[in-house]
């Protein structure tokens, strides 16, 4: 059995305006007593999944690029000793454009790194403005050239698009930015304007306008084409890669597979089970130092975690695995899906079903969230 293995670093130098992840501004005595704490966590959990096949290693945030690289080091070296970490394991590592240069770069690389996330978010000085970026183009072109340069054979850049202020050609002169930087992969993701964020609050007051939903299908339709003619594979909805620099974490969580979190917030699913950490550094923090795992949902969440594998398969290219799902959850897809809605959708040529695989047709790919939803019993 493998899984993947999720590190959350909370902290933040500041923060965005659109961004609703948990986490807090960075304080260096706090961020010393996470990595003790996230230390003991890290002996804990490995007593509890015992010689489970480590595969995959991607540590997010916050900000993990700030982070304390002694502390970060002494931290991995303790996990390599606790976890059966897999020989050619991916380690995805999310940076901020802002808090990254060749120095970090490069110690990351020794560190262990193999992918780099790059959070770029937009090319466009006045768009960084409008969702509370203090980087420049200028430094974003820079850091990726230092990837480059340094010989990651994978490295992802994170863009939004629906930006306030965003036109079509807007976007399109961003995505051809984009492409000729040659990052072997990409995400492309729609600004969502979460409810309790500042950024809510200013669209609401009408401060700032989004594009209108044409506008921003033509940007997703367009930007999308752009990268596929450009060579990138378009494997999932907000995913673009060269073949074979796939995110293979990310593959895991969409197929259902199983993973465990570590740090405040952090989810994790194993052997059958769903939990949560708490959502708090200070109570994080309080119970490890007890020796007590930080957990605050411990509950069967096999249906539920098959729910979410159809829906999140279905925005894979390649459709959901049938054996696959049935090996992992131990129940077949047809038990899990709405016959009725499934035959409508096949008569309607938005899904394709070979036996094998259940998949969106081209047609239906960009609605695999609204079929997704009418596929739940």
């Amino acid at each position: 059995m493998s899984a993947g293995l999720y590190v959350h670093f909370p902290f933040c130098p500041y923060l965005c305006n659109y961004c609703d992840y948990f986490k807090v501004l960075h304080e260096s005595k706090t961020e010393e007593k996470f990595f003790e704490a996230l230390t003991t966590e890290t002996r804990l959990v490995s007593q509890e999944i015992g010689d489970t096949k480590i595969a995959t290693l991607y540590i997010g945030g916050g900000t993990p690029s700030l982070a304390n690289l002694k502390l970060l080091t002494k931290w991995f070296d303790t996990a390599k000793t606790c976890f059966n970490f897999s020989e050619n394991i991916e380690f995805s590592f999310e940076c901020n454009i802002d808090s990254v240069d060749v120095d970090k770069l490069t110690a990351l690389k020794e560190l262990g790194v193999t992918r780099p996330i790059l959070g770029m978010q937009s090319f466009n000085e006045e768009l960084l403005k409008t969702i509370t970026r203090p980087h420049s183009p200028r430094v974003g072109h820079q850091v990726v050239y230092h990837c480059h340069v340094l010989g990651f054979k994978s490295f992802g850049i994170d863009m939004l698009f629906g930006l306030p202020g965003q036109t079509n050609m807007m976007c399109l002169g961003e995505i051809g930015q984009l492409v000729d930087m040659e990052p072997p992969h990409i995400s492309l993701y729609q600004l969502v304007v979460e409810p309790e964020t500042p950024l809510a609050k200013s669209i609401n007051s009408r401060e700032l306008i989004l594009p209108d939903e044409p506008t921003i299908a033509a940007m997703y339709c367009s930007g999308s084409g752009t990268l596929v003619d450009s060579g990138y594979e378009h494997y999932e909805i907000s995913s673009f890669a060269r073949p074979g620099h796939e995110c293979k974490h990310n593959l895991n969580y969409w197929e259902g597979g199983e993973y465990i979190g570590l740090g405040p917030s952090a989810h994790s699913f194993i052997r059958g089970r769903s939990y949560a950490n708490v959502e708090s550094v200070g109570d994080y923090i309080k119970l490890l130092s007890k020796n007590k795992i930080p957990r605050v949902i411990n509950e069967p969440a096999l249906l539920k975690r098959a729910d979410d594998a159809i829906l999140s398969g279905l925005r894979l290219k390649r459709g959901i695995d049938r054996a696959l799902f049935t090996q992992r959850f131990g129940i077949p897809l047809d038990e899990c899906i709405n016959q009725k809605e499934y035959e409508i959708l096949i008569e309607k040529e938005m899904l394709i079903d070979d036996g094998h695989t259940l998949s969106t047709t081209d047609k239906g790919f960009f609605q695999a969230d609204e079929i997704g939803r009418r596929l739940l019993k």
